[in-house]
């Protein structure tokens, strides 16, 4: 795909023109990620209550027992999207799924042990730790640049 971007001193917003012979699912997903407005907020729910929780606050996102739930400060919130729909909402932001069963927001993260047995374990701000399981090992030495 060729990827070309001119600057007009001009132009009051961004505008995006794409041209193809024909609309494939890869160019509709695409088409999708660019003109959604990404909430900046999740709702999370301690029993019945919902609370709005701000992206930037939740330092992961994990299943456990068929529940999806969000760790944010010193508490957790059940959450009522699956990982999987998650995952998608939160691509190309600092969210990146580590496992199968987890998602880390690496602007929390403090350090990373990377482990002689190919693994990493995150280290997060508050002290906490999780880890990185080896199928994902390869794409956050991606995302990192690594």
């Amino acid at each position: 795909m060729k990827v070309e971007i001119v600057i007009e001193p001009g132009a009051a917003e961004p505008k995006l023109v794409l041209h193809t012979d024909a609309m494939t699912p890869e160019l509709a997903k695409l088409v999708s990620r660019l003109s959604d407005n990404l909430p900046e907020v999740i709702i999370g729910y301690i029993e019945n209550e919902a609370f709005l929780l701000d992206r930037a606050d939740i330092q992961q996102i994990y299943a456990q027992e068929q529940r999806v739930f969000a760790k944010s400060g010193n508490r957790e919130y059940r959450l009522k999207s699956r990982l999987y729909e998650l995952e998608e909402q939160l691509a190309g932001t600092t969210f990146v799924r580590i496992s199968n069963s987890e998602i880390a927001n690496f602007s929390k993260v403090a350090s990373m042990d990377m482990g002689l047995s190919g693994t990493i374990t995150l280290r997060f701000k508050n002290g906490e730790t999780t880890y990185v399981s080896r199928r994902y090992v390869e794409k956050i030495k991606q995302y990192l640049g690594l």
